[in-house]
C-alpha cells in the first residue's frame, strides 16, 4: 500500500514538474512576445508620419504638392507649429497634416497647446481671438497665426447668392479643406529673412487693386504698400517692385527720371494701361519710359480676326501664350489655358531697347487696330488704313543693371486693365490673376507660386441616366438574387448526393 502511494506521489510530482516547465515556457514566451510588440511599437512610433500614416482619404487631404515640397526643402531655419485646442478636441485632419510637414523636414517640430491649461500662450502671438484648432507657426524671425476658418472654408455659387438675395433661401455652400495652402503660406512667411514689398504708385488716377487681388499678393507673402513719388526724394530701398495700375494721367519729368534710375539700379515695374487713357500723345513721359525698355504702343483697340482668339466680341481677346520657360509665365500655372484681355491696345518691340523682350500674350496675325479715339473708325470691320498683324497685349523685358539693387532690371507691360479685373478673371477661371501673379513673383524672386488649390470635402453625388438606372436595377433586383439562389442550389445538390 505504501509502495503504491509512493508511486502515485512520484507520478504526481513528475506531472507537476512537467506542467511547471510548460507553464514557465508559456510565461517566458508571452513576456518575450510582449517585449517584442512594445519595441516594435516604439520603433514604429518614431518613424515619420509619411511612412506610418498613409493618406487614405478620398480627397487626399494629407498629400502635399510640389510647391510645399519646394518650400520645405529650402528651409534654413527651425520652425515650430502649434495646434491650439483643448485636450481631446484636436482636429485629426489638421494634426495629421501638420505631422506630415514634420516628417518631411527636420527643421519642423509639431506640438499641441491646450489654452485651458496654458491661457497666456496665444497672447504672445496675437491680441485677437483665435478659434479652437487654429495653428500658430513661429520661427526666430517672426510668427504667423492660421485661423481654423482659414483652413476649413466654404464657397457659395452665384446661384446660391441669387436665391438668398431674392428669395431668402439660406445657401449651403461647398466646404473645402484649405490646410496645405494655409500651412505652406505660414511656413514660407516665418522662414524668410526679408519679405518682398510691392508698392502701388499713386497720384495719377491709378486703379487700386481689388480685395481679391490684394489677397492673391499677400498670400504669396508679399507686402503691399502705396507710394507717391511726389513726396519722396528716392524710391525706398525695400521696394521689390512698383505697380502702375491703369493711370489716367501722365507722370511728370521728375517721376520719369526717378523710375528710370530705379530700373537702371535693378528695379522692377509692372505697368497696366488702357486704350482710352494711354497713348504717346496723352502720356509722353510714360511713353518715353516704355521706349527706353524697347516697347511702344499701337494706339486704338485691337480687333481679333481669328475666331480662336476671342470670345463674344472680336475685341474681347483670348491671346496666345508666349514662352512658358522663362520670365513671368514660367511661374504661372501650366493648367491656365486662357487670359481675357478686353479692349486692349497693341504693344510692339521697337528694337531699340538694351534688354531682352519676352513675348507673353499675343494676338494672331489676323488682328487689326481700330483707332477709336480719333473718330476715324466707323465700323468694327477691317478697313483700309487699319494697322494689321500680330501685336503683344502682354510683354516683359529684362536686362543688365548697375547692381545697386540687383544685377538685372525687369519690366512687364499689360495693355488692358482686364488683367487685374475680378470679373474677367472669373470668366477664365483665374487665368488673369495667375498670369499677373506670375509677374509679381518673377519680380519678387519667389521661386514658386503658392497657387495651392483647396480640396473639396463634399462628395459629389453619382448621377445615372435612365438607361444606367434600368441596367443596375435589373442587376440588383433580379440577376444577383437569382445567381445566389443558383449557387446555393448547386452546393445543396452536391452535398445531397454524397
Amino acid at each position: 500500500m505504501n509502495t503504491e502511494n509512493k508511486n502515485m506521489k512520484k507520478s504526481s510530482s513528475g506531472q507537476n514538474r512537467k506542467a511547471l516547465k510548460i507553464g514557465s515556457f508559456s510565461i517566458t514566451m508571452t513576456a518575450v512576445v510582449i517585449v517584442i510588440c512594445v519595441l516594435v511599437n516604439l520603433f514604429v512610433s518614431e518613424l515619420p508620419a509619411s511612412f506610418i500614416k498613409i493618406d487614405c482619404s478620398s480627397r487626399q487631404l494629407y498629400t502635399v504638392g510640389d510647391e510645399t515640397e519646394a518650400v520645405l526643402a529650402g528651409l534654413d531655419t527651425d520652425i515650430r507649429m502649434y495646434l491650439v485646442a483643448e485636450r481631446g478636441t484636436e482636429d485629426s485632419a489638421i494634426l495629421t497634416l501638420m505631422e506630415r510637414y514634420e516628417s518631411m523636414s527636420s527643421r519642423i517640430r509639431v506640438d499641441t497647446i491646450d489654452p485651458a491649461t496654458n491661457p497666456t500662450f496665444i497672447s504672445k502671438y496675437t491680441s485677437e481671438t483665435v478659434s479652437p484648432n487654429s495653428v500658430i507657426v513661429e520661427s526666430d524671425i517672426r510668427s504667423y497665426v492660421v485661423d481654423y476658418y482659414n483652413i476649413y472654408t466654404v464657397e457659395y455659387s452665384e446661384e446660391e447668392y441669387y436665391y438668398y438675395m431674392y428669395y431668402g433661401v439660406q445657401p449651403t455652400g461647398t466646404p473645402y479643406f484649405n490646410g496645405e495652402f494655409a500651412l505652406t503660406t505660414a511656413v514660407d512667411y516665418v522662414s524668410r529673412a526679408d519679405l518682398p514689398v510691392l508698392y502701388s504708385l499713386t497720384g495719377h488716377g491709378e486703379t487700386a487693386l481689388s480685395a481679391a487681388y490684394r489677397g492673391y499678393v499677400t498670400a504669396e507673402n508679399i507686402v503691399l504698400a502705396d507710394m507717391s513719388l511726389l513726396t519722396l526724394d528716392a524710391i525706398p530701398a525695400d521696394c521689390s517692385a512698383i505697380l502702375i495700375n491703369n493711370p489716367t494721367s501722365d507722370i511728370n519729368d521728375d517721376e520719369r527720371v526717378m523710375l528710370w534710375e530705379y530700373l537702371a539700379q535693378g528695379g522692377n515695374i509692372i505697368l497696366v494701361t488702357a486704350y482710352n487713357h494711354y497713348s504717346e500723345s496723352l502720356m509722353p513721359n510714360l511713353a518715353a519710359l516704355t521706349k527706353e525698355m524697347g516697347l511702344e504702343s499701337l494706339d486704338g483697340i485691337i480687333v481679333e480676326g481669328n475666331r480662336s482668339n476671342y470670345t463674344g466680341y472680336p475685341y474681347t481677346l483670348l491671346p496666345s501664350f508666349g514662352s512658358r520657360y522663362e520670365g513671368p509665365l514660367s511661374l504661372a500655372s501650366e493648367s491656365t489655358q486662357y487670359v481675357l484681355m478686353d479692349m486692349a491696345h497693341g504693344i510692339v518691340d521697337n528694337g531699340t531697347g538694351n534688354g531682352t523682350v519676352i513675348p507673353m500674350l499675343a494676338t494672331s496675325s489676323s488682328a487689326y487696330i481700330k483707332d477709336i479715339l480719333s473718330g476715324k473708325a466707323t465700323t468694327w470691320e477691317k478697313e483700309a488704313g487699319d494697322v494689321t498683324g500680330m501685336s503683344y497685349v502682354g510683354a516683359a523685358v529684362h536686362g543688365a543693371a548697375d547692381g545697386t539693387r540687383s544685377e538685372e532690371y525687369k519690366f512687364v507691360w499689360y495693355s488692358s486693365p482686364s488683367i487685374t479685373d475680378e470679373q474677367a478673371d472669373y470668366y477664365v477661371s483665374g487665368g488673369n490673376s495667375d498670369v499677373f501673379m506670375g509677374s509679381v513673383n518673377w519680380m519678387a524672386e519667389n521661386k514658386i507660386n503658392l497657387s495651392i488649390l483647396a480640396k473639396q470635402l463634399q462628395v459629389e453625388p453619382l448621377l445615372l441616366d435612365a438607361g444606367q438606372v434600368s441596367l443596375w436595377s435589373t442587376v440588383t433586383v433580379f440577376v444577383l438574387p437569382i445567381g445566389i439562389l443558383a449557387i446555393g442550389f448547386v452546393i445543396w445538390f452536391r452535398r445531397r448526393k454524397r
